[in-house]
């Protein structure tokens, strides 16, 4: 029988695409999470109900897995990837050293953002974690771009930092990309991957208005700070590998009547 392939953040954003995408492509997925399973999972993976923070079933959730796809993150505390993927290795290191994909963010080395830092350190564990290891890069995920142009539309005018562009790539593409890099050798630090299109951020707010039908002046904010300056200078893009197929307009698109209906 095959080997699992282990999806630590199993139920979030990118991890339920990832394991969706495993299914459709014949491979077993186990998901990790710390929540139980429920009727909206899918039925063709293994579940299994662990903690990375205090090691709780840990051994369960790598024993035989062939990759370890470790998407779990906490935007909020980032000290907890840190620790939650030393976790996480101890048990692999233990478990059969499958190989560890990493997926990290394009940027982390160069824009000063504390969550980017800390996605940088564990870059580093995982390098020296004495698994086989693979780090994937990504730009913004289409569902973080939204999300943030959702929350400003709350005021009356769109405020949005002048001269910065996005690259933003649907979850799909990159669960492509990652279910293919599951099946394979540790290949180091892969391409960064984006999306199709580099669109100043003010060109994907009036995609946003547009789909949501709503009328908002959209301007240009001039933000000061070592975190603004990275974003003006373009270290979140990677235009020389557009990965990605789907565009931001095709996921706005495709969500906006959940989000209106």
């Amino acid at each position: 029988m095959t080997r699992p392939i282990l999806v630590t953040g199993g139920t979030g954003t990118l991890g339920r695409v990832l394991v969706q995408q495993l299914l459709d492509n014949g491979l077993r997925p186990r998901v990790l999470s710390r929540r139980e399973r429920n009727s909206t999972d899918p039925a063709g993976a293994q579940w299994v109900t662990a903690d990375l923070l205090d090691g709780a079933r840990l051994a369960d959730a790598v024993g035989g897995a062939r990759a370890i796809v470790h998407c779990a993150t906490n935007g909020r505390q980032p000290a907890d990837d840190v620790h939650g993927t030393r976790r996480l290795i101890e048990a692999a290191l233990r478990g059969g050293s499958p190989q560890l994909i990493y997926v990290s963010i394009v940027g982390v080395d160069e824009i000063p953002r504390k969550y980017y830092r800390y996605k940088h350190g564990v870059e580093g564990i995982v390098q020296r974690s004495g698994l086989p290891w693979t780090i994937l890069r990504a730009t913004q995920f289409h569902d973080l771009i939204h999300g943030v142009l959702r929350a400003a539309c709350r005021l009356p005018v769109l405020p949005l930092p002048s001269g910065t562009s996005f690259q933003p790539i649907d979850t799909r593409d990159v669960a492509r990309r990652l279910a293919d890099l599951a099946v394979g050798p540790a290949q180091g630090r892969v391409p960064d991957i984006g999306g199709p299109l580099v669109e100043t951020i003010q060109e994907l707010g009036r995609q946003y208005l547009t789909a949501a039908g709503r009328r908002r002046l959209v301007g240009s904010v001039w933000l000061p700070g070592a975190v603004a300056r990275g974003y003006r200078r373009g270290y979140q893009l990677t235009s020389d590998n557009r990965y990605g197929t789907a565009t931001f307009e095709q996921h706005l698109a495709r969500t906006i009547k959940r989000e209106v209906g």
